[in-house]
């Protein structure tokens, strides 16, 4: 039996920050137990260790194939722990997946000279093409080192053939530090998917490199058995749906919140990834209140309209400002998610985005400054003139600031960032709502750690 491990990087900010069970390798290493290969998680995200701690962690495993996911922000951590581990491990495949691979493709060779495959899209019916039919590799979905040539990414017709996520491999206990999306109420809570997918045109993001433009969603009876399994074995008490799209779909949404209300267990949910306003009507708000639901996230991304259209968000300020409204009038809070820096923004529109958080009435905001993703329109058209690539992504964190847009200086744009954030929290009505309203024991207390170590080291203009 061949013995695989999965390896997820280490954190830039280590141990605690953004920490979320790693549920794609976990979808992965599902399909390879299936298969019959022996399988063994090693996050470093979730352990915080690095350099020979890690190192020990991945020979302890006794791989004959390591499989390794990243996004773009992991690359220049990562860098130096796959140069230990092939030097170390010089006979042993190394494959990599993502959406790093997945949005840059080829080029991923670049960053990563030691693997020897890049995998691009969802690699759950790759990988086993590739392990189980050596000799006769798929057309879509992966490029060899050797054999390099610009490759499609595969994509899995019908989620229905998917097992539950291995979740033994990531214990949802494990993981108390701040979930991607901070706002949580209960502990343990554990990330699910229900679609895959994603059809709309905004151009700062690449998710569609990952799982592609067309919706497809699992049975509700597979997404039940996963969320039974988690609540009975796993003790978990809230549920984080990580979809691009969970409501898209309001007769989906509506009869997952139907079977919740019916089931009626102990447990919260949220969307943290951010739901699309425009989906959301009287009955869908009225059945995620009674499901469990106490926040709703949306990517408002803009309070200007000229960056709303540019960016092809195919909303406005007003449209956004009514389903607040509608949102508030249902008793539930909201937060937003809003970009800085967004290539075309002006000094004035980002005054508009700052303004229009503090005005709109949404209980809790976060300010990323504009990340130029690979393979997003924005970000390849902004790395055709920008190299980030030759230091190995050094600087791919919002809060660097990496990619201000023409006429503003990085170190004015992370200025403004710091800007959002204490005009939007420093209001004495402001902090009670938010504290008062939304966090975990436990978890203000780390989140406001993060915020004032943000504060501190932030750039000075």
């Amino acid at each position: 039996m061949k013995r695989i491990c999965l390896l997820y990087p280490p954190r830039p900010g280590g141990t605690g920050s953004n920490l979320v069970p790693p549920i794609g390798l976990l979808s992965l290493g599902a399909v390879l137990e299936n298969a019959g290969f022996h399988v063994t998680l090693v996050d470093a995200a979730l352990t915080g260790h690095s350099g020979e701690t890690l190192l020990d962690d991945v020979i302890g495993a006794e791989p004959d194939i390591l499989m390794i996911s990243a996004f773009t922000s992991d690359v220049f951590i990562l860098k130096s722990e796959i140069t230990r581990m092939r030097r170390t491990l010089p006979d042993i495949p190394f494959f990599l997946g993502g959406p790093h691979s997945s949005s840059v493709g080829v080029a991923a060779f670049d960053d990563f000279p030691e693997v020897d495959a890049v995998f691009l899209g969802e690699s759950e019916e790759t990988i086993i093409e590739v392990l189980e039919s050596p000799n006769s590799l798929p057309a879509k979905g992966v490029i060899f080192r050797g054999d390099i040539h610009p490759a499609e990414p595969a994509f899995i017709q019908d989620l229905s053939t998917l097992p539950v996520p291995a979740w033994h491999l990531a214990p949802p206990d494990l993981y108390r530090g701040l979930p991607n999306g901070v706002v949580l109420k209960k502990l343990p809570y554990a990330p699910i998917i229900t679609s895959r997918g994603c059809p709309y045109l905004c151009t700062f993001c690449a998710g569609f490199r990952v799982t592609g433009r067309r919706i497809r969603r699992r049975p509700l009876e597979h997404v039940w058995k996963e969320i039974e399994l988690l609540v009975n074995d796993f003790g978990v008490r809230e549920i984080h749906i990580e979809d691009d799209n969970f409501t898209l779909d309001r007769n989906y949404a509506k009869e997952f919140c139907r079977e919740a209300i019916e089931r009626n267990l102990p447990t919260l949910f949220s969307t943290p990834n951010g739901i699309r306003l425009d989906s959301l009507d009287d009955e869908l708000l009225d059945l995620m209140k009674e499901a469990g639901w106490y926040v709703i996230h949306c990517g408002i991304e803009s309070g200007s309209d000229e960056i709303l259209k540019r960016t092809k968000k195919a909303t406005t300020t007003t449209k956004i400002q009514e389903k607040i409204d509608l949102i508030h009038r249902h008793g539930l809070p909201v937060a937003g998610y809003f970009i800085l820096g967004i290539p075309g923004e002006t000094c004035a529109d980002i005054e508009k985005t700052i303004l229009f958080a503090v005005d709109s009435g949404i209980e809790w905001a976060q300010f990323a400054s504009f990340l130029p993703i690979p393979g997003s329109e924005d970000g390849d058209n902004y790395l055709k003139d920008h190299d980030l690539a030759s230091d190995g992504w050094k600087a791919f964190h919002n809060t660097e600031c990496p990619a201000p847009p023409a006429g503003i200086t990085q170190a004015h744009l992370n200025k403004l960032q710091k800007r959002a954030f204490l005009r939007f929290y420093l209001r004495p009505a402001q902090l009670f709502r938010t504290a008062g309203l939304l966090f975990h024991r436990g978890t203000f207390r780390r989140l406001l750690s993060r915020f004032t170590a943000y504060l501190s080291t932030s750039k000075n203009s």
